[in-house]
């Protein structure tokens, strides 16, 4: 972790780069609330870009809330198809 000195010689810790801290959020909220982890995401993405910087665990959540509601979606419309026939 980077420390920089503060105005009274203490240390404070410094932020490591914009949208770590939300990129992290998200993909843990990723297995459970897919849909605010995926809005949580990306823009932790856009963040980190706007930083210069990527943001891998960001990058997960997107994929994984994604992958999760697709699969949501398509079991939901099989279920529904089966109760319909």
């Amino acid at each position: 972790m980077n420390r920089t000195i503060g105005p009274n010689g203490t240390y404070a810790a410094a932020t490591d780069y914009p949208g770590r801290t939300m990129g992290i959020t998200a993909f843990v909220l990723s297995f459970f609330l897919q849909v605010i982890a995926l809005i949580l995401g990306i823009i932790a993405i856009v963040q980190s870009r706007r930083a210069g910087v990527s943001n891998n665990l960001a990058i997960a959540a997107v994929v994984i809330s994604a992958v999760l509601i697709a699969t949501g979606v398509i079991v939901w419309i099989a279920v529904v198809a089966s109760r319909l026939t």
